[in-house]
């Protein structure tokens, strides 16, 4: 199990501001290849946050012999994110516990980022898992893929 000083869990990070072009919408709509719909160009799509979370913050230090890979993500939409606003981004580590896993013991480690309007209403909470688990060893058949 990895370690989580107390006073970091639950702790709200601030992430940044960002303002939100039509530019940038358009340019994510073209990348996952989403149409507009009629009178809501200036509307980003609901996975738009995805853009916006700046990855797996706040970050855990995590010693040589363990790795961590993305566990996937629930997406909570209050009010849609729109061109021309600016929104604040903050995160924070809201849980880490441990479960069994088919190849031992892994630490899943759980984080929320909030995406809220310039007056401070949410817009958007992104709950992300990230699992850990121990590096394969050499020889070690936990890191091979039969197929």
């Amino acid at each position: 199990m990895i370690s989580v000083p107390r006073d970091v869990l639950g702790r709200d990070v601030d992430l940044g501001r960002v303002r939100v072009t039509a530019e940038m919408i358009a340019a994510y709509r073209a990348a996952v290849g989403d149409t507009a719909v009629p009178g809501k160009e200036n509307e980003a799509p609901p996975t738009f946050c995805l853009a916006l979370r700046r990855g797996m913050t706040p970050a855990i230090e995590l010693p040589p012999h363990l790795f961590g890979v993305y566990g996937g993500h629930d997406l909570e939409l209050h009010r849609p994110i729109r061109a021309g606003e600016v929104y604040h981004i903050s995160g924070n580590i809201s849980d880490v516990y441990e479960k069994m896993g088919r190849s031992g013991v892994l630490t899943v480690v759980v984080r929320a980022a909030l995406i809220r309007d310039a007056v401070g209403r949410l817009a958007v909470r992104i709950v992300e898992r990230q699992i850990i688990r121990r590096r394969p060893e050499s020889g070690d058949s936990a890191g091979t893929v039969v197929a």
